[in-house]
């Protein structure tokens, strides 16, 4: 999407109290709207294209989204996004919610990362989001790593992984080899603390 190059350029606060009032308009509940302020707020802080996103779901009608509610309901097309975050900003502390979870369809997924991203850091999760055209991972104090441009308008079929474990990002083989070369080191402090400790002798000695 190409912006306006005259585009007036507004504050962060500007942004989320705009997106936090316009939110209340459009019927959502004052707490609901509040984190959605909050979370156009951290994407813009980015540069991430938060606040057309959100323009877009307004556009669709906020209120006739559907909200998750619980990780097991029948209906998980047409997902907020806004209600999908708080979720599980609430509830992914809970471990009975590290497991692979499956859902239908979401609408401007972009807007599920703040709320991700903060839950990973409070809570020390790792988020593993995969779907048949987009897969990313988000760990605890992290940013989001990830091409905007590759973010569909909406997603279908698609999973998301809670875990409080760390996935290795290397290959057991590259471990091995620096992990050996590691040990070459315990001999070279051993022969130090030998001589240091010769040394000292000697000067006490004297």
């Amino acid at each position: 999407m190409v912006l306006q190059e005259d585009s007036l350029m507004h504050s962060l606060y500007e942004i989320e109290t705009t997106i936090k009032r316009s939110s209340r308009a459009k019927g959502l509940s004052w707490g609901v709207s509040e984190e959605a302020g909050k979370a156009v707020r951290v994407l813009e802080q980015a540069e991430f294209q938060g606040l057309e996103s959100f323009k877009r779901l307004v556009d669709l009608g906020l209120t006739k989204l559907n909200k998750l509610l619980d990780v097991g309901q029948s209906n998980t097309s047409n997902l907020c996004p806004i209600h999908f975050g708080i979720f599980f900003l609430d509830q992914s502390h809970n471990e009975d919610l590290h497991r692979i979870h499956n859902f239908k369809n979401i609408n401007e997924p972009l807007l599920i990362l703040p709320f991700l991203s903060k839950s990973a850091k409070n809570n020390l999760l790792y988020f593993d989001f995969k779907s048949s055209n987009l897969n990313f991972t988000i760990s605890p104090g992290d940013i989001f790593f990830i091409d905007q441009n590759i973010i569909p308008k909406d997603l279908s079929d698609f999973s998301l992984t809670i875990s409080s474990q760390r996935k290795n990002s290397y290959n057991q083989s590259s471990w091995d080899y620096l992990y050996k070369l590691s040990l070459e080191t315990f001999v070279e402090e051993t022969e130090e603390k030998k001589i240091s400790g010769a040394g000292a002798g000697l000067t006490d000695n004297d």
